[in-house]
């Protein structure tokens, strides 16, 4: 501990207890001229008079480390200005009275060690703080390009499904076909195409909900179109069809659980009305009958890409005029869950409440409407695709004959 004494003369016997103590003492009677000065911990200053005062800022500015402490004599406490400017001055730490300040010495030299100690402590949070703004920002920056990236891939996502979505849907005589889309806001899960055979009298139904968004999502929709176009014509029955499909996504994605998703694939034979259908997950399809639902057989299969080698389960339905097939994905369960009531008994509750032989389009506006009620108070988080078959009442077809 360096010790420097501007003007100050401290007695032998100070000097030699600061000395035992290991303090190194410099006794300077004059203020310092020389621009280039030894560090001090502390500097003593003798403050006579109001210009003395001033000196303190000089101090401060060669010891800008250094605890600083101002002696002073009782007689000048009974100068007004001088007190007044001694008050104000920021540049000192303490005050010492001439006549007591060696006693006062030690007082202050803990408060000094303290005020070290205090400011070390400030200076760390400070250089913490700079370190902890600085990994912000770098998080901030980071988190801000994969925002950027997200809504481009959000961007491509949709403008993907949007052109491989069907612009229109085929004719088919004798039923009226509705299909509604809405997107959730986090990219789409779901993908649906309805096509025609090259038979002219079979038509492909398929509907797919993606547990995954995004790139994902529309990545598995190039899968499917792709392999749609290419193989409907190849495998004779739905199963065979979701079986290869279920293979092609195991093998291509590494992330097995990300990969899989709900699926329906139906081929319906328009001359018999028979519609052969393998559902993978959880999509179940809705047969409204005469008033009433008509029980779809439920065929426990896994999800696709969700297991290995699986043997999918398929059924045939026979359909008949005045019947109404509905297929949808899971995304319209959250805007009709209400009161207990899940999804599908919300669809049944309000077929209930319609004519025998529900109007597909009517059936549509009355579920839009519900959605559009939800999503005035939240937001979708998963897509919702709605797809009605209604046989025509006065709808042609072949019936099987018995022994058939």
């Amino acid at each position: 501990m360096k010790l420097l004494f501007l003007g100050v003369e401290p007695s032998k016997e100070f000097e030699r207890t600061v000395v035992s103590h290991g303090f190194s003492c410099v006794i300077n009677p004059k203020f310092p001229n020389s621009s280039k000065v030894q560090p001090f911990e502390m500097v003593i200053f003798a403050v006579k008079k109001t210009a003395d005062i001033k000196k303190l800022e000089l101090i401060r500015q060669k010891f800008p480390e250094s605890w600083i402490s101002a002696v002073i004599t009782k007689k000048s406490l009974l100068d007004s200005e001088f007190h007044s400017s001694l008050i104000e001055n920021e540049c000192k730490d303490v005050v010492w009275i001439e006549d007591s300040w060696e006693t006062l010495f030690w007082f202050s030299y803990q408060q000094m060690l303290e005020a070290r100690k205090q400011s070390m402590q400030v200076k760390q949070l400070e250089s913490e703080l700079m370190r902890f703004q600085q990994k912000t920002s770098a998080l901030s920056e980071a988190s801000n390009k994969l925002i950027d990236k997200f809504s481009r891939d959000i961007d491509l996502a949709e403008n993907i499904q949007r052109i491989l979505r069907p612009r229109f849907s085929p004719a088919i005589p004798g039923i009226s076909l509705s299909v509604k889309y809405i997107p959730s806001l986090e990219g789409g899960g779901d993908y649906y195409d309805v096509f025609e055979f090259g038979d002219k009298k079979r038509y492909g139904f398929l509907l797919a909900d993606s547990k995954t968004h995004g790139m994902a999502a529309a990545l598995l929709s190039v899968l499917l179109k792709l392999r749609l176009e290419e193989m409907k014509e190849r495998f004779p029955d739905a199963k065979s069809f979701i079986s290869f499909l279920n293979q092609e996504i195991r093998s291509i994605h590494t992330l097995k659980n990300e990969a899989s998703m709900a699926l329906f694939y139906g081929i319906l034979d328009r001359s018999t009305l028979t519609m052969q259908f393998s559902s993978a997950g959880g999509l179940k399809p809705i047969l409204w009958r005469e008033g009433a639902p008509t029980v779809v057989p439920n065929l426990q299969n896994p999800e696709v890409g969700g297991a290995d080698c699986f043997e999918f389960r398929q059924e045939t339905l026979t359909l008949q005029p005045g019947d109404l097939l509905i297929l949808y994905t899971n995304g319209l369960e959250a805007p009709l869950k209400k009161q207990g009531y899940s999804g599908h008994e919300r669809i049944l509750n309000l077929l209930k409440r319609g004519k025998q032989q529900p109007d597909p389009l009517g059936t549509q506006n009355e579920l839009m409407g519900l959605i559009d009620e939800y999503t005035s108070k939240k937001k979708l988080k998963d897509d919702v695709t709605l797809i009605q078959l209604a046989i025509d009442e006065r709808a042609m077809y072949v019936a099987k004959a018995e022994g058939d």
